[in-house]
């Protein structure tokens, strides 16, 4: 697969991901929290801070899909090994864990208050799942292109 047709297929994969976090933030967050929240009187309360959260935690994963989306352009200009793209995965890693951390304190919250619901559980924890997992591998991945650019470097002076 070429540079740019890669580049192409990653950004197409950004904007549906970008897509579906807009669909979360915007429709499945408030109503899954509508249906749930707003049955239970004891979560009543909860509800406004609920979707205030949703969309706290959605700040973290749009700015990272902005940097995925720099260095998608930065693929097809064959600029891909460089340590501003190391530097964009690392902020990447960063925000992943920032979204895990998140999760984590509002899972902790839901557990000190006593009242929550299943479907909001398995979401929360599937969601902290994936922020570990992202966090996890863009942390190597700066660290392998961080490498690649420094022996992309040193090849570049020897010739």
């Amino acid at each position: 697969m070429k540079q740019k047709e890669l580049s192409r297929w990653l950004k197409l994969i950004i904007v549906f991901c970008a897509l579906f976090g807009l669909l979360f933030c915007i429709y499945l967050g408030p109503q899954t929290g509508k249906e749930v929240l707003l049955d239970s009187e004891e979560l009543l309360s909860v509800y406004k801070p609920f979707i205030a959260f949703i969309w706290i935690t959605g700040i973290p994963f749009f700015l990272a899909l902005a940097l995925g989306w720099k260095i998608c352009t930065d693929i097809s200009s064959n600029q891909d090994f460089t340590v501003v793209n190391a530097d964009r995965l690392k902020i990447i890693s960063v925000l992943a864990m920032i979204e895990g951390v998140l999760y984590v304190a509002a899972l902790i919250y839901i557990f000190s208050a006593g009242g929550y619901h299943t479907n909001v559980l398995v979401i929360m924890l599937l969601i902290l799942f994936f922020a570990i997992v992202i966090s996890v591998f863009t942390s190597m991945l700066s660290y392998l292109v961080r490498k690649a650019s420094v022996i992309k470097q040193d090849n570049d002076l020897t010739i």
